[in-house]
């Protein structure tokens, strides 16, 4: 069970490749993502998720399902569906965790005028959108997905929107391809795309960073300040494999790989 890493982290095809590749070189392991960050793995080891949990003010007074300035920006979607017959898609961005807190209030605050009747996400981002969420007036049901890892975000969710079904998909983001019937598009992932930009991350040097500290406190020095360094911040200890042991085993977990 893990969680981390800038890349994957934020993007699910990609993660989900991640994973499938781990699944043949870990064989025998079962291999979890730990959607809610620091509490799966607290409470997968018995321990007591208040005490990994810090609180968290939401101010809903400006919040809205307005799109952001730039097209670019979006890395997030709502459906809503008002009733059997009238659905709306909005663009947003800021994942999930920027709106759902707000409970049903967010729902008194939907403007129909930025809603679309379907979105095809690569006319806005080429970026895969990093969470999501439909919310079904009549039925009162909430559903989401999100690919960040936002931690408590079942229970906090399911307390704020208290007298509905809350769903939570984890990172099926198909799961709002089925409830907008297809109006929703994401961007098209190629598995040959996916893979070169894994390879890519897999096969790079690694960075020292030391390297970034050393640079910060030349230049303290030279603007004339005295500067200690804690030794301890100077540690960099790692295990690092060679180019071709990477090489070997990636090359192996791909001849088993099948799309």
């Amino acid at each position: 069970m893990f969680y981390g890493g800038e890349d994957i982290r934020y993007n699910i095809p990609l993660r989900d490749l991640y994973v499938k590749l781990m699944g043949y070189i870990w064989e025998g392991w079962e291999i979890k993502w730990a959607y809610e960050g620091i509490v799966d793995l607290a409470a997968y080891v018995g321990y007591p998720k208040e005490k990994v949990l810090t609180g968290r003010k939401n101010d809903c007074a400006h919040t809205s399902l307005a799109p952001p300035e730039e097209k670019d920006w979006v890395d997030t979607v709502a459906s809503v569906k008002f009733s059997p017959n009238e659905m709306l898609l909005f663009p947003l961005w800021g994942g999930i965790d920027n709106y759902l807190p707000y409970g049903p209030d967010l729902v008194n605050r939907i403007d129909k005028a930025y809603g679309y009747p379907r979105i095809s996400l690569s006319e806005w981002s080429h970026d895969f959108p990093i969470g999501g969420f439909h919310i079904d007036m009549e039925r009162r049901r909430l559903e989401f997905w999100h690919a960040n890892v936002i931690p408590n975000i079942s229970q906090q969710l399911q307390e704020k929107w208290s007298d509905w079904e809350v769903v939570n998909h984890y990172g099926d983001y198909e799961s709002q391809c089925r409830c907008t019937d297809g109006l929703l598009q994401f961007q098209d992932m190629s598995h040959h795309h996916l893979l070169e930009t894994l390879k890519t991350q897999l096969l790079k040097e690694s960075s020292n960073p030391v390297d970034s500290l050393a640079l910060f406190v030349q230049k303290e020095a030279e603007a004339g300040k005295k500067v200690e360094v804690n030794p301890y911040a100077l540690k960099h200890d790692t295990y690092e494999l060679s180019r071709n042991v990477k090489e070997q085993i990636l090359d192996e977990a791909m001849e088993k790989l099948q799309f």
